[in-house]
């Protein structure tokens, strides 16, 4: 007889018999008590009495092609990583399988790694019946990471704004800058791998990795101290062309100025091909040529500045140039030139600033300067300067305005450090004279040190300004008796000439004059156009 809980079975020549010790038990109890012992076929209508009344009953006749020995099953997952014994239950008489029978099956079938003696023992005390149980497992293989380059300055990443953050789209850019000894770009090393095996002692390979090289051109190298690092050689623009880098010493774009493209800040030259649209600017240390108009931009140049489309002002932004300046024509405009300024057509109502001069001497009397003011250090030219409605027109040549302002702002700097030398004098005199008569405590001898620090700071920042003073002198002697206005075809009444301090309004239209200043007369004379003397240069 054999027992398990409160259910036993026997078998006896004429069938096999069901019997319990106890009522009230769990019909699921006893299905699954049947399955266990491999008992699958029985008279239903006696199970479901002896479930009523639990009494010993005949539940199915003997018949020895079901009284079989329990079945070992072993089943292998597709990357054969585990190994699961299912088994099929024996004949209640008969034995289930022992932990050696089992082994000797998954060695039948080629399992010899990861054989989990404990997973087998608690398989068989439970007695799974038709339950599959993994037994072995193998060692996955650890993948390994191929190598990879992370842009640190991505040159085609959109410009990104969070949800909170205002933002100033006139002011904002896509271009993308670097400096020298910016870091660009980094390089991740490849991991490698590590083998695995399966339960069968099959080694399963890690899949291979990929490395990845830096792709730079000009304006890049590797770092010295950290070869995994990308740093910048030179400033200029960051471009990536299908996956090389390089840094480009002049900006060359290919459309407006606008929302597309943002306003520029480039620490090379700027060409655009298009125009800057209002409210845009463009400031570069190197040459500025813009193809397209300038219409109410800021633009800012370290050289020279090049607008071969016009500008057109609107009372404005402002245009400046530390070399010269050329343009088409210019109209409610206001230009700052450290040379000279250059326009093949008109100058109309504009505000007009350069350091030598001012030429509009382009083909026919588009070439005219009418309304607004006109300053320059040492000339100003043009075919037509201001009009037959008599537009008041002002024109400003003599010392270079900014040469000017220079020298005032560098005199009155001076004058101040002098101020305050003179008050802290007296107050080392005396601290000075307390040290010497050991009344100084240390109160009075922080003092003194401040102020003898003062004092020497002050000293240097004098003698700087007036190093610079005494150079900016020498320049403004050799201008100081040039200045010449020169109209080549008609002055118009309305404009108002100066040259070095002394006016000149022209009441009566004039042709083919020169204005400049007679300083024994101390008044303004007329002459040739083609006068020789007080010319640039001359």
């Amino acid at each position: 007889m054999f027992e398990k809980e409160i259910f036993s079975l026997e078998a006896q020549p004429d069938g096999i018999y069901l019997s319990c010790s106890e009522t009230g038990f769990k019909e699921n109890d006893l299905y699954a008590y049947l399955k266990e012992y491999g008992i699958v076929r029985y008279d239903f209508k006696a199970i479901r009495q002896f479930i009523k009344d639990g009494k010993t009953c005949k539940i199915c006749g003997r018949n020895p092609a079901f009284e079989k020995d329990a079945k070992i099953l072993v089943t292998l997952d597709k990357d054969k990583m585990t190994a699961s014994v299912t088994i099929e239950p024996p004949f209640f008489a008969k034995p289930w399988p022992t932990e050696a029978e089992i082994k000797k099956s998954l060695a039948a079938h080629g399992v010899k790694v990861g054989i989990n003696d404990d997973a087998i023992r608690s398989f068989l005390a439970r007695k799974l019946a038709n339950e599959p149980a993994v037994v072995a497992e193998g060692v996955k293989p650890i993948e390994g990471k191929d190598a990879y380059i992370e842009l640190l300055k991505d040159p085609d990443k959109p410009f990104e704004v969070r949800d909170d953050e205002k933002i100033d789209f006139w002011s904002r850019s896509t271009i993308v800058t670097v400096h020298p000894g910016q870091e660009i770009a980094i390089k991740h090393p490849l991991e490698n791998g590590k083998n695995g095996i399966d339960v069968t002692g099959t080694v399963a390979k890690a899949k291979p990795v990929k490395n990845v090289e830096f792709s730079f051109g000009d304006g890049l190298a590797r770092d010295e101290e950290n070869r995994l690092l990308l740093i910048a050689t030179a400033e200029g623009q960051l471009k990536n062309d299908k996956g090389r880098l390089a840094v480009l010493p002049e900006l060359d774009i290919h459309q407006d100025i606008d929302f597309g493209i943002g306003s520029i800040d480039f620490p090379g030259a700027v060409k655009i091909h298009g125009s800057v649209r209002e409210g845009f600017h463009v400031v570069a240390q190197g040459n500025i040529e813009i193809f397209g108009p300038v219409e109410g931009a800021d633009v800012d140049s370290q050289g020279v500045v090049i607008v071969h489309g016009g500008i057109r002002g609107m009372g404005k932004g402002t245009l400046r140039s530390s070399g010269d300046f050329s343009l088409n024509f210019a109209d409610q405009a206001t230009i700052r030139s450290g040379g000279t300024i250059l326009a093949n057509n008109a100058i109309l109502h504009s505000h007009l600033y350069a350091q030598r001069a001012v030429m509009a001497l382009g083909m026919g009397k588009k070439s005219q300067i009418a309304g607004g003011r006109i300053e320059a250090g040492l000339e100003v030219s043009c075919n037509v300067l201001g009009s037959e409605m008599g537009t008041k027109t002002e024109v400003i040549v003599g010392l270079p305005p900014e040469m000017l302002e220079k020298r005032k702002v560098f005199t009155g700097e001076i004058k101040r450090c002098e101020e305050n030398l003179e008050k802290i004098e007296p107050n080392l005199v005396l601290l000075k004279k307390l040290e010497a008569d050991g009344q100084l405590d240390d109160k009075k001898r922080a003092m003194m040190m401040n102020l003898t620090k003062m004092k020497l700071q002050l000293q240097a920042a004098r003698d700087n300004m007036q190093a610079e003073l005494n150079a900016l002198l020498e320049q403004l002697e050799l201008v100081k008796d040039k200045g010449i206005v020169r109209v080549k075809d008609t002055c118009y009444g309305g404009v108002v000439i100066s040259i070095r301090g002394l006016s000149y309004i022209v009441h009566e239209p004039c042709k083919f004059t020169a204005f400049i200043a007679d300083d024994e007369a101390r008044a303004i004379k007329l002459v040739p156009y083609d006068y020789m003397g007080g010319r640039l240069g001359g």
